[in-house]
């Protein structure tokens, strides 16, 4: 039951966006602008999950059941790493083997102004 709530809580945001993808350029449209979001989210996750398997790893000096999780954490970091990569890759080979060309559109990164400190 749980499982049908989170599908239907996954496709809301495709039917608020129904109107905009009414035609099949309008969905590659939408499709583009939910994996350039999507995209970097994962690496960012992989990333993370190598890291705190490091963390892990480092954190457990006697321990040898938290150094073995904190292995399998940077091994599935790395991996996942791997394949995205990879998978970037083998996609930029096959456009510039058929002459396809595009534009990949990134969005600016956050910025943090600082707090002024008072004099």
């Amino acid at each position: 039951m749980k499982k049908a709530y989170a599908a239907v809580l996954a496709a809301l945001p495709g039917v608020a966006f129904a109107q905009a993808a009414s035609n099949i350029t309008g969905l590659i449209t939408q499709l583009q602008t939910w994996l350039n979001l999507l995209i970097p989210l994962l690496l960012t996750a992989a990333i993370v999950v190598f890291f705190w398997g490091l963390v892990k790893y480092i954190m457990a000096a006697g321990d040898e059941a938290a150094k073995e999780s904190g292995k399998t954490l940077m091994i599935w970091g790395m991996i996942a790493l791997f394949v995205m990569v990879a998978f970037w890759g083998i996609i930029g080979y096959f456009q510039s083997s058929l002459g396809l060309t595009g534009t990949v559109t990134t969005t600016a990164a956050p910025v943090i102004n600082p707090v002024p400190v008072a004099p």
